[in-house]
């Protein structure tokens, strides 16, 4: 017998990876649009480069947790 918890639990991780997966695509089509312009204008691929060269500023891993 499986316990009503289990199945919420279930409901929302199956919820969860949905909306990822949807939030993921989005991305990637916006990142095709991007790559699309720049095949026509120069200044698209000049910041893309400039977005994917910049180094990371603040990574969540390195900051303090208070928990």
């Amino acid at each position: 017998m499986t316990s009503v918890k289990t199945s919420r639990t279930i409901k929302k991780l199956a919820f969860q990876s949905v909306l990822e997966n949807i939030d993921t695509r989005k991305r990637s089509l916006f990142l095709q649009e991007i790559i699309s312009l720049g095949k026509e204008d120069a200044v698209w691929i000049k910041v893309l480069n400039g977005f994917f060269n910049s180094p990371l500023k603040n990574l969540s891993v390195k900051s303090f947790s208070r928990n």
